[in-house]
């Protein structure tokens, strides 16, 4: 609970509280201090307007489902009127943040960036719990003491006066990216997830059980660059999702304003940064290489698709699309391969000739976040019960994580 929650003198989740109660911030409760220029109602009913519009719930529908009048909500987001204890620990749970943080100054939100490609966006509770997790990781920063000692990755902000073609133009950005990366113009990307990890980008893998729902990224001056996954695609998907949303933030930055939903809808925008992805995963050089020395000018087969699909770690869709765009093959080969692809495997939540290298798991075992983590409640700087907050887990849970944890360093100590 932060310091404005303690000054209440009780638990704000422990029960109904009055409207008396929330006024004994401006004092700290004691009589004859003057109150403070902060006034705790506004502050609340600026913080709930501010996570209902994040979560894109209209007034009247969030009133609906807190049972009480438009009128009454609109009182409490104005902070014209106190909202009880009892009202504000249901509005946490509906929104998906604590209850500490209604009482935050100048809480800053992370914007997001939805895909205008998809007519499905994550739920409000899958971009609430993302939220967490990066307000989450920002806090283990600050108390391992590493905060702002990685930079974020530039800016390439594109400009339609500046640049007349913007396909080429994320192409030129990839090729650029892979070249800071050290990547060079020939490998692929052994694990996107360790390197942008590495690189100053706070990347989290979920199980979001939402048909369509690929991933999502968002930024601010905070938190830096985010990006979200959805564990429940494939593993092909998974990576091409991670360096579609990472071509955004490097991009479109400017563009995470956390609009509605419904009003982001700019296709060329999508197609920009699947040709960075595309182009960042499959560099064209590499491509060149690999094909002339294993592929060769003549009739090309599903057993070369698998061969460049394993060693650029993509899909075969990807592979094609670059074989096409590189014009290695020509686009009534790419049809044809695909039409045989989409044969052979109907079912689109299935890969043709899946990875058997599970990236995301091999990226987890030594994850930043992780190991802040567990440093943090190894060294004690933060208790087990603050950690499952931390980490949206329940207590036992972290419980059972923390002693392995610790069984491990046992293990260690004694060798």
């Amino acid at each position: 609970m932060d310091e404005n929650a303690r000054k209440l003198g009780q638990n704000p989740e422990s029960g109904p509280g009055s409207e008396q109660s929330w006024h004994q911030v401006a004092d700290g409760g004691k009589p004859g201090v003057q109150e403070t220029a902060v006034n705790i109602k506004e502050i609340i009913g600026q913080n709930l307007k501010a996570a209902r519009e994040a979560a894109d719930i209209s007034q009247e529908a969030f009133a609906e489902m807190m049972g009480i009048s438009r009128a009454t909500l609109s009182g409490f987001e104005n902070g014209h009127v106190a909202i009880d204890s009892e009202r504000l620990v249901k509005a946490s749970q509906l929104l998906g943040k604590p209850v500490a943080d209604f009482f935050k100054q100048e809480e800053e939100t992370l914007a997001l960036l939805y895909r205008a490609a998809e007519d499905v966006v994550p739920s409000p509770s899958v971009r609430a719990r993302f939220q967490r997790l990066c307000e989450a990781y920002r806090e283990l920063e600050e108390i391992v003491g590493v905060a702002d000692t990685m930079l974020s990755p530039p800016e390439y902000k594109y400009s339609q006066s500046f640049h007349s073609k913007p396909y080429q133009f994320a192409a030129q950005v990839a090729q650029s990216e892979r070249e800071r990366l050290g990547l060079g113009q020939l490998d692929p990307v052994e694990n996107i997830f360790k390197l942008l990890d590495e690189n100053g980008v706070r990347v989290f893998a979920l199980n979001v059980d939402q048909d369509r729902v690929f991933g999502v990224s968002g930024f601010s001056s905070r938190y830096g660059p985010c990006i979200l996954v959805n564990t429940e695609n494939t593993r092909e998907r998974n990576i091409f999702t991670v360096a579609h949303e990472y071509g955004h933030l490097l991009m479109h930055r400017d563009l995470y304003i956390n609009p509605r939903p419904t009003e982001q809808k700019d296709r060329e925008m999508e197609i920009v940064a699947d040709t960075f992805a595309a182009h960042f995963l499959v560099p064209d050089t590499g491509l060149r290489d690999l094909f002339n020395k294993n592929v060769g000018q003549k009739n090309m087969g599903a057993e070369d698709v698998v061969f460049l699909k394993r060693h650029f770690r993509v899909s075969a869709q990807v592979i094609l699309r670059r074989l096409r765009d590189s014009d290695l093959i020509p686009s009534r080969e790419h049809d044809e391969q695909l039409e045989r692809l989409r044969k052979a495997e109907p079912d689109k939540t299935k890969e043709f000739a899946p990875l058997t290298m599970d990236v995301v798991n091999a990226w987890r075992e030594s994850c930043r976040f992780q190991h802040l983590a567990r440093k943090a409640v190894l060294s004690e700087m933060v208790s087990i019960g603050k950690l499952a907050e931390l980490l949206g887990k329940s207590l036992v849970q972290v419980r059972t994580l923390v002693q392995d944890w610790r069984k491990e360093m046992a293990v260690v100590s004694a060798v």
